[in-house]
């Protein structure tokens, strides 16, 4: 519908320029700069559809809102399309748009017909994206931190898939550097400590009871003799210990990645200097009090980088580099990378670099996400002892359920620090937006059984109701349920192209609320079978609806509950 007003309103524009409606001493470029944004009222009585774009034309045109906007509305009712009512002018000059039942019906029958796929398109047919996400550092359990950027890069692809896009998963595994060090001296001292010695844990070392565990299995494995092993054994051994439990985390939250890239393979095959070696090229890099450099200030970052120290350690930077060079280089026609609140200041530095080596930075797109504070009845959680520092994914996992620590994780932007109250998560009522939906979707599946038993069949709704039938849904409930159930091929598209899985969210809530308005309302399942079939149509496709949009957030939607 969105895309048919547009049209709508583009055409009549070019109709009022033509004329010479609107004329100014310079001519502008006739409002083709101003983008054709359209909303959905919130207040009954304005339209199903509200456009701000007389105001929009009226700062180029230096002339009223109302006046622009009574012209628009003038020309729109001369010849209005069948899918029309009317369309009025309202308060500043909105134009509002008032589309006809019987069109609404009709979207019934494309939801019917459609089933699952409903929503779906190919916009993005034949482009591929790469999203890379996660990314934690195996020297350590994945924390909630992590997890909401695992929901939020599963939700992206989820969508994006949805419009067509062709998206590939991937973690980027930082096995390199003083980190895998500290890990292997820290599991190593446990270790020793485990045979009876007394060592103090350096305070840069890495805390909590999962070290411990880490060296109770290499005790159990490898017996009592290690304790002359050098740390790079110990950190080795480790590293694929906790990266093991990270897979096995992140299987356990329904993601399942494309690649695991390994940082040490960017060493490996020489693609590190390689990229030096491109950016050398490109005369960017410089050496400087005994390092060397990259002039990332050139493309807009705040001072200048380097790539390796002094002493010839090559910094995270530089495989960063390289990392992104290998991405563009494998193709993609677009790369989305989604980070915690900590690496902000690693946007400017990596965008440079990758402008540096030449490759379109715009087809780059770095998501920050903000911090989750994680509550138990409104009050902060403490700590986690395992962990040292955090609260693990798992153990909220294990407590509230994948469903809800996904739904959580993602109704907020992901530019918004996120509240997570395990115990709301846990609650068997209204208050917990994911029961609440989840239920809505069960009891449209019990009402659909009860149908059944009664004769009437899922099938049989499905192929026996036509227009004639669709005009029984004639109530206010049954009409602001329709149009809702129409939003949805917008909204995955605005949600997909956007990056803003939260829309979901919401729109799942609202719809959960106008189903269970209706639910108490009104009778599905009357003496008019007619109605009925129509009603159970209805009924159907917000089932349809439901757990689409659910799946698009990697929730489930159970028939029972």
């Amino acid at each position: 519908m969105q895309e048919k007003l547009i049209a709508l309103l583009h055409d009549t524009r070019e109709k009022i320029f033509s004329e010479g409606a609107l004329k100014r001493e310079v001519q502008p470029l006739r409002g083709d700069e101003i983008p054709i944004a359209l909303e959905i009222p919130t207040r009954k009585g304005h339209g199903d559809y509200a456009t701000p774009l007389a105001l929009s034309l009226s700062k180029i045109y230096k002339q009223p809102p109302l006046k622009i906007g009574s012209l628009f509305v003038e020309r729109l009712n001369q010849s209005l399309p069948n899918f029309l009512e009317k369309v009025e002018l309202a308060g500043a000059g909105y134009i509002n748009f008032f589309i006809k039942n019987d069109y609404w019906r009709q979207t019934l029958l494309e939801i019917l017909k459609a089933g699952e796929k409903y929503g779906q398109t190919n916009l993005g047919f034949g482009k591929k994206i790469l999203i890379e996400f996660v990314s934690a550092n195996p020297t350590g359990p994945l924390h909630v931190a992590h997890g909401r950027a695992a929901a939020l890069g599963d939700a992206f692809t989820r969508l994006l898939r949805a419009i067509g896009f062709t998206v590939e998963q991937e973690y980027y595994v930082n096995d390199m550097g003083n980190q895998m060090t500290l890990l292997g001296q820290s599991v190593k001292i446990r270790y020793r400590e485990l045979l009876g010695e007394k060592i103090e844990l350096p305070d840069a070392g890495y805390k909590g009871d999962y070290i411990i565990d880490i060296a109770k299995a290499l005790q159990e494995k490898e017996g009592d003799s290690l304790h002359d092993r050098d740390d790079a054994f110990f950190g080795q051994w480790s590293y694929h210990a906790l990266l093991t439990r990270i897979k096995q985390d992140i299987s356990a939250f329904g993601i399942f990645f494309d690649r695991w890239f390994r940082e040490a393979s960017l060493y490996e095959s020489k693609e590190v200097e390689a990229s030096i070696d491109l950016l050398r090229a490109k005369g960017v890099v410089y050496e400087a009090d005994g390092a060397v450099w990259v002039a990332t200030t050139r493309y807009g970052d705040d001072k200048d980088r380097v790539i390796a120290r002094q002493n010839g350690e090559m910094t995270y930077f530089a495989a960063d580099i390289a990392y992104h060079k290998n991405k563009f280089e494998r193709g993609y026609d677009r790369i989305i990378n989604i980070w915690g609140a900590d690496h902000h200041g690693y946007v400017a530095r990596v965008k440079a670099s990758v402008e540096a080596m030449g490759f379109p930075v715009d087809r780059l797109d770095i998501v920050i996400h903000q911090l989750v504070n994680l509550l138990r009845g409104g009050k902060p959680v403490a700590m986690s002892k395992r962990s040292g520092e955090f609260v693990t994914l798992k153990e909220v996992m294990e407590e509230v359920g994948v469903d809800a620590t996904r739904f959580f994780f993602l109704m907020r932007r992901s530019d918004s620090s996120l509240d997570f109250d395990l115990e709301l998560a846990k609650a068997i009522s209204d208050e917990n937006p994911v029961y609440y939906v989840q239920y809505a979707h069960a009891r449209l599946c019990s009402l659909l059984r009860v149908a059944a038993e009664q004769g009437l069949k899922y099938d049989e709704a499905v192929r026996g109701v036509g227009e004639e039938y669709l005009d029984l849904l004639e109530l206010p409930e049954e009409m602001d349920l329709i149009k809702h159930l129409s939003f949805y091929s917008d909204l995955i598209k605005t949600a997909a192209t956007r990056l803003e899985p939260h829309r979901i969210n919401v729109y799942l809530s609202e719809l959960a609320g106008k189903l269970h308005r209706y639910y108490f309302s009104t009778r599905v399942i009357t003496v008019n079978t007619q109605q009925t079939l129509a009603r159970l149509s209805l009924i159907t496709a917000i089932q349809i609806v439901l757990k689409s949009a659910l799946g698009l957030l990697g929730v489930s939607a159970p028939e029972k509950m």
